[in-house]
């Protein structure tokens, strides 16, 4: 079933049409193929299309490149995704291509972790089953698991809430609480088990052995691309309509502009896509993709130290809490330096969604030094990157409710002059390598059609 989102026509519009000749006229195109969102996804399609001889122009609504791989200069640091697995194979190339240099986090990235539970510390935890910071590990290690990366939509026969899933596998209710630190996910009480074990099969079957990073950060990648890139990256074009008909789809823009395209391929999110006025058509389950699918929140609270704290107290830096700020941990690159971090993720940032950001920074700087005494005068607050209330995203990354799933092979479809690309409508990947793979799958729909 076919279903047409329409937006407002006006009547000088429609009188003009009147007076117009029946036979076909060719549309006045400013380009063949116009991409909507610069992140990685329409960096890497842009660069494909850059081989050819596709005409196109990339859109972003943000005053950067990148999505949400950012590199946030005003606090020199990196806020967004960076992990780049050894078998992303589709990354791996494009950094080959671009000779960017990788520096190798395995070794350090795994650090000890301390545990602060029912207000008190445990600088380790003496029982690995019941460590709180594991307890979904632990029952995930009795799941039986997928038998390919694609196979996640299409067993429904495993789409529960993760939740009863890990009940079913032996944990508690108050153990389900301290599961929905740790899971990153909204609430596990609400999302489906389907992300887990997509989760885990990419784990599986993708085969990295490695952790890399860019050196000199994620804007020296996202910068390689776009200097590949000779047709036009316009950047603050936040796109408010998207009208498709027959020959020609436009895009306009809040800043007033507007382009006419053949075909244009969305990388949005369906969260910000949902907010766009669309003349398109859409299956069924298309429109209720974009209407209903989640993003996970993730808020991050970036702390500079003063002097290592954790060499006095003899506790490792990285903590398990069952605080609000949930877990702490150094998310640094180098071996040796490290970059301190509030990790909240799901309905646990909405804690921190109505504090000003001096508010923030006292919350988070008491509560560190009421857990880690030794911390006291040797941390200061840096910022604070709430990717659920970001504009251009309003998310991390996509999750799926109960049901959802099943909707997937429609919703990455082409419809009409419009395609969709983004770490939301790949059928392996996960995170950035979700997105890469996507470009890839919509540059051969390209390819593959007039």
């Amino acid at each position: 079933m076919k279903r047409r989102t329409f937006i407002q026509k006006t009547s000088v519009a429609g009188l003009a049409s009147s007076f117009m000749p029946m036979a076909c006229v060719q549309p006045v195109l400013d380009t063949e193929i116009l991409i909507l969102g610069g992140g990685v996804s329409g960096l890497y399609l842009a660069n494909l299309l850059e081989k050819t001889d596709k005409d196109y122009i990339l859109l972003e609504g943000s005053n950067r490149l990148g999505g949400r791989m950012f590199t946030r200069q005003d606090i020199n640091r990196e806020v967004g995704g960076r992990g780049i697995g050894d078998r992303y194979l589709q990354l791996m190339k494009l950094i080959k291509e671009l000779d960017i240099n990788m520096i190798d986090i395995t070794d350090y990235m795994r650090e000890p972790t301390a545990v602060y539970v029912d207000g008190k510390l445990y600088p380790q935890w003496s029982e690995s089953t019941t460590n709180p910071s594991r307890l979904q590990f632990k029952a995930l290690g009795k799941v039986k698991q997928l038998t390919a990366l694609d196979e996640w939509y299409q067993r429904p026969d495993l789409d529960e809430l993760y939740s009863e899933l890990l009940k079913s596998k032996g944990l508690t209710e108050q153990e389900l609480n301290l599961v929905n630190i740790s899971a990153n996910y909204n609430d596990i009480r609400e999302t489906s088990a389907i992300n887990a074990y997509h989760s885990m099969a990419f784990r599986k079957f993708n085969g990295s052995k490695r952790v890399l990073n860019f050196e000199g950060g994620t804007k020296t990648f996202i910068d390689a691309i776009a200097d590949t890139l000779s047709k036009p990256v316009l950047k603050n074009k936040m796109v408010n309509t998207i009208d498709d008909s027959d020959n020609k789809i436009t895009v306009r823009c809040n800043d007033g502009s507007s382009y006419k395209a053949k075909k244009v391929v969305s990388t949005l999110p369906f969260t910000t896509l949902r907010d766009v006025k669309m003349n398109t058509t859409f299956t069924a389950n298309q429109e209720k993709a974009i209407k209903e699918l989640q993003y996970t929140a993730i808020t991050q609270i970036h702390l500079n130290h003063k002097e290592a704290f954790w060499e006095h107290d003899k506790t490792p830096l990285s903590m398990w809490t069952d605080t609000p700020l949930e877990r702490i941990m150094n998310v640094s690159s180098d071996p040796v330096e490290k970059e301190i971090a509030c990790w909240i993720n799901g309905k646990g940032t909405a804690f921190f969604d109505t504090m000003s950001e001096t508010e923030i920074a006292k919350y988070t700087i008491d509560k560190i030094n009421e857990i880690r005494p030794s911390s006291v005068g040797k941390i200061e607050y840096l910022g604070t990157q709430n990717w659920g209330k970001y504009p251009f995203n309003k998310g991390a990354y996509v999750e799926f409710g109960v049901g959802q799933p099943s909707w997937f092979k429609d919703m990455i479809r082409p419809t009409g002059n419009m395609h969709f690309a983004g770490e939301h409508v790949a059928s392996k990947s996960r995170g950035i390598e979700a997105a890469a793979e996507s470009a890839q799958r919509v540059f051969s729909e390209l390819m593959n059609k007039k």
